[in-house]
């Protein structure tokens, strides 16, 4: 059995970045939790939390994500895995330097793995740059990877990839070619179980759905649906939507985890997840 710790969204300055937003633009806060609803990010009845005012630091962001890190310190998870927007604003320094700064107080015997969100890679939140994923490469390295951990194989994928795939010359097919091999590999047909990690879900509800920004794009949705349920890949965690959310597709479980920055519905927290041979469980712990 492997026992690990998932993350989401610490994203550095977006409270800093939304208060300040609404100090210019007083709209700003029910535009936006408008937005939240319409593009599926908060399910249907469901209201978002009160918008971040008078925030100047990044004091909430630092605190959860030490605490987190210091929990991992106590328990030991086989690795945390961090699965993107690790900060808000690509063009202030400073929240990569806290993230960093931060991150250095996990314990060295225990891995922690990184894979980029839509923050993380496009100076307009929406459209990756080639500059923002070499930069990203430089300070964070591989941002899209697998390894191995009691037996059990886990991939790392960098979603931004396939949303962004028409900006970014050939790195889409480069991903998929590796992904391929790695799946068909000899460490897949041993491993006892198969996960997958990505920034943004794959769907929120119904697969075949392609009106929300909280999901991936339809563009290359069904391939990577195909091939992960294909080749026996049981799970895949996310974020992006900063509340917890479950899906599935045939074999294939999805789960998005809530944020450790700013919770747009519920709590920050983090999750643990248990691997073993035909079994998976799983828990949300609030901080």
């Amino acid at each position: 059995m492997v026992e690990f710790m998932q993350l989401a969204d610490t994203q550095f300055g977006m409270r800093r970045w939304m208060s300040h937003q609404a100090k210019e633009d007083p709209q700003t806060q029910a535009t936006r939790q408008q937005r939240w609803i319409d593009n599926g990010f908060v399910k249907e009845g469901e209201l978002p939390n009160p918008y971040p005012v008078d925030v100047t630091d990044m004091a909430i962001e630092s605190e959860n994500y030490s605490k987190v890190l210091n929990i991992a310190n106590e328990t030991k998870p086989a690795f945390v895995m961090v699965c993107g927007d690790l900060i808000n604003n690509l063009d202030q320094l400073d929240q990569r330097s806290a993230l960093l700064e931060i991150s250095e107080h996990l314990n060295k015997d225990i891995p922690l793995r990184l894979v980029p969100g839509n923050h993380d890679l496009c100076p307009d939140f929406h459209n990756a740059s080639p500059e923002a994923l070499q930069e990203y490469r430089s300070v964070f390295g591989a941002d899209y990877y697998s390894f191995v951990a009691d037996e059990a194989l886990f991939v790392g994928l960098n979603s931004e990839i396939f949303d962004s795939s028409d900006l970014l010359g050939n790195e889409y097919e480069t991903q998929m070619e590796f992904l391929k091999d790695t799946l068909h590999s000899q460490e897949a047909k041993n491993a006892h179980s198969i996960c997958a990690f990505m920034h943004k879900p794959l769907f929120l509800e119904d697969p075949l759905d392609d009106d929300t920004y909280g999901q991936l794009k339809p563009t290359h949705r069904k391939d990577l649906m195909n091939l992960l349920e294909e080749s026996r890949v049981s799970l895949m965690l996310a974020g992006h939507l900063h509340h917890n959310r479950e899906a599935e597709y045939k074999n294939l479980k999805l789960i998005a985890t809530g944020a450790v920055g700013y919770p747009i519905v519920g709590s920050c927290g983090y999750r643990t997840i248990a691997l073993e041979p035909e079994v998976m469980t799983h828990r949300y712990h609030e901080i």
